[in-house]
């Protein structure tokens, strides 16, 4: 597995070293003088549980179908607006920085590495070594610094919000309260960010100090002298107590906990690293890709990235990374949100939310088949309670059983709309989406999981549907973040998107295959006979039966639903004219947000087009990382869905489905013509497989599996795979 590898310091978390073990997360940045980490807790969000639903909503709901059914779409679309929003999330907090200013023992080359496989960063500057990893195996998080002459450090933290400081004994101590709101980034207000209510939850940070030096403290800072080594030893605490309590908002009762936990580590830095390394690498090491070995500076493949010269060492690099902040971001506690949890802003783009329209549901999409068990279990955890929270929100929004989850939410787990424009705080249908992607996850792993919140999202969808002439249809019906030209002007709000359609006929799918309701089927597969077709226009998929969107080249891939991630079309016609509909909004724009690049690299794959997948994988790489490595989304913007959708696509390339039997090699890059894949979960079943210029050489499985593949070489070895050629397609 690979590494990032830097001669220089960070220049800003751009090119920073992201660590966490679930629950605390820090960006490190190795300055040759000191050392910065911004820290994080996962927990740390503004707020406190609040009811955003609306009672108005359910009679909008129904006026603006009756409208939308008329041809009165840019009216149904004020309405909505107007009557059928709710309030904004929360945000993600970030709790404070540590520093460690560093006077002697230093000078001399300078590197820092972070290895992908074990979880842990080194910084060696002359003779002086530090070491950085944040511990699951422990829950928490060790700074070390170690070196062969005597050196002195000064720590001090501080934080963006109001906070007191204490030293006791050994121990460093800061804590204090989030805010009881913080607006979002894009709105223009004189007071986005709020302490005054008291009632969000209450924070701290602890360190503690073991050391061959003198220790000395005062009310703000630790300081050190005559060391030859000193090992920090590190914890976050906050009062979040689950989504519908009331969190703790005394910061003694937090900071106690903090306290009480540093203590209780062994002071034994060895010990712990070894625990880590262990726990780290038997997850990481469970699946591999390999298609370079070698570890060059990461500068070197960014700038070489930059000029559209990227690799195999790149790419696997990028992969590994994938990897890496699934399990460095996604163990025990919340899960993976629009920056992981690595967030210095209080106010982050997008509130650092959990937006539900795709980059919540592609944080996950590599998890199952990379073997991450562990790191689904977050995800799977707040889609249980987003279905909790939402049954109200369908109830009252809607007049729906069910559950139902708008465009985005929080720790909180709001599922109301927000404030806006119903292109994209009005998707109610979203819900069904997490339903959908905890069930293929399932699917992938042989879990099992997710079948009751498809029973939960199908009720849902039945009583959404709305009858019209062609048949039962979603109405009013959005298609994520754009709109159609119709009278009046334009609307985000029509009738029967494809990507509404497609979501319900996967929810019903999977329904029908998981269920043990034998009514529910019934009733299930009786509507399914009665939905209203997916149109074309003009050999075109259809982005609404009334019309398309205003921008060609729109980032979302939302009418595609049906190809990725959902399972497929089954009707050749039906597929080719969402493979046309591909090609145009591909042909109109370039792709240089994270996101959206590798959801084309995975519609590529699923289209068997390496063509676009080439496309899409430059454009990824040339436009959409950042120097460490961070996905981004314009105009700087670190976002992680692209890092992790990115080591999704790259499976999706090797191994994608069609008509469901697995095709090997559907869309193989030109950097990686030959390689390997080991342990790669599929349906249940641990996958082999080598190829070689471009052919397969080997595959194996534990598991019976059917595959379709034109590019298998004519030696190849296969156990438990029944190959299909393209006739018996």
């Amino acid at each position: 597995m690979s590494m990032l590898y830097f001669i220089k310091p960070a220049r800003g978390f751009k090119s920073s070293f992201p660590l966490g073990n679930g629950k605390t997360a820090f960006f490190l940045y190795g300055g040759k003088h000191g050392e910065r980490l911004d820290i994080n807790d996962s927990r740390l969000w503004s707020g406190y549980p609040q009811n955003h639903d609306n009672a108005r909503a359910k009679a909008a709901f129904l006026q603006a179908r009756e409208l939308a059914l008329r041809g009165e779409y840019r009216a149904a679309h004020e309405l909505l607006q107007e009557q059928a929003d709710g309030d904004y999330t929360q945000a993600y907090m970030p709790l404070c920085s540590l520093f460690v200013k560093i006077f002697g023992g230093r000078g001399g080359k300078y590197a820092r590495k972070l290895d992908l496989q074990t979880g842990v960063a080194e910084i060696s500057c002359g003779k002086m070594t530090r070491t950085a990893f944040a511990s699951h195996a422990d829950l928490a998080a060790v700074y070390t610094l170690n070196s062969a002459r005597p050196f002195s450090v000064k720590i001090s933290a501080s934080s963006p919000h109001p906070c007191r400081k204490k030293c006791e004994g050994d121990a460093f101590v800061l804590c204090g309260n989030a805010p009881d709101k913080a607006l979002p980034a894009y709105l223009v207000c004189a007071d986005p960010i709020g302490y005054e209510e008291g009632k969000a939850m209450a924070f701290a940070f602890a360190l503690r100090v073991h050391t061959d030096g003198t220790l000395l403290h005062s009310s703000k800072r630790l300081i050190v002298r005559r060391a030859t080594f000193v090992h920090i030893y590190m914890d976050t605490e906050t009062g979040f107590k689950g989504y519908d309590v009331m969190p703790e908002t005394n910061t003694e009762t937090v900071a106690q906990k903090c306290v009480k936990k540093v203590f209780s580590l062994s002071a034994n830095a060895e010990e712990l690293l070894a625990r880590h390394v262990k726990d780290f690498s038997d997850i990481s090491g469970r699946q591999a890709l390999e298609i370079s070995r070698k570890n060059e500076r990461t500068d070197k493949l960014y700038r070489a990235a930059r000029r559209g010269k990227a690799d195999a060492a790149l790419t696997q690099t990028l992969y590994d990374f994938g990897k890496y902040l699934l399990i460095s971001g996604s163990r025990g506690f919340q899960p993976l949100n629009l920056q992981g949890q690595w967030n210095n802003s209080v106010r982050p783009p997008w509130s650092s939310n959990l937006t539900t329209n795709i980059n919540f549901e592609m944080n996950y999409w590599a998890a199952g088949a990379c073997a991450l068990h562990e790191c689904l279990v977050p995800f799977y955890r707040a889609a249980a309670e987003i279905a909790e929270r939402g049954e109200q929100t369908a109830r009252v929004n809607f007049g729906a059983r069910g559950f139902c989850c708008n465009h985005n939410s929080d720790i909180w787990r709001n599922t109301s709309p927000v404030k806006g424009d119903p292109q994209y705080m009005f998707s109610p249908l979203c819900g069904a989406w997490i339903a959908c992607e905890v069930f293929r996850q399932g699917k992938t792993t042989g879990g099992g999981e997710g079948a009751d919140l498809i029973e939960k999202a199908a009720l849902f969808c039945l009583d959404i549907l709305a009858q019209t002439e062609k048949g039962l249809t979603v109405c009013p019906s959005v298609s994520p973040e754009t709109r159609f030209a119709c009278r009046g002007g334009q609307s985000a709000a029509g009738t029967g998107s494809a990507f509404e359609l497609g979501i319900i006929r996967q929810t019903f799918s999977y329904c029908l295959q998981s269920s043990s309701d034998a009514e529910l089927k019934r009733r299930v597969a009786s509507t399914m006979a009665h939905l209203a077709p997916f149109e074309i226009h003009d050999g075109v998929l259809a982005e609404w039966s009334c019309g398309d969107s205003v921008e060609k080249g729109h980032r979302h891939f939302s009418p595609l639903f049906s190809v990725f991630p959902g399972e497929g079309f089954d009707d050749e016609r039906l597929f080719e004219a969402a493979k046309n509909l591909f090609a145009r909004r591909t042909a109109n724009s370039s792709p240089g947000i994270g996101w959206s690049a590798a959801w084309a690299m995975c519609l590529a794959a699923r289209f068997c087009d390496k063509k676009q997948a080439e496309r899409a994988f430059y454009g990824f790489t040339s436009r959409s990382l950042l120097p460490g490595l961070y996905g981004f989304h314009p105009p700087c913007y670190f976002q992680i869905d692209g890092n992790l959708g990115w080591t999704a696509a790259i499976n999706e390339t090797l191994l994608t489905r069609k008509n469901g039997k697995l095709v090997f090699l559907p869309a193989l890059l030109d950097v990686m013509p030959s390689g390997s894949m080991r342990g790669m979960l599929v349906e249940g079943a641990k996958l082999d497989f080598s190829w070689k210029n471009g052919k397969v050489t080997s595959a194996r499985a534990d598991k019976p599996l059917q595959a379709y593949d034109l590019n298998f070489s004519g030696g190849a070895q296969l156990q438990n795979i029944t190959l299909f050629q393209a006739k018996d397609m």
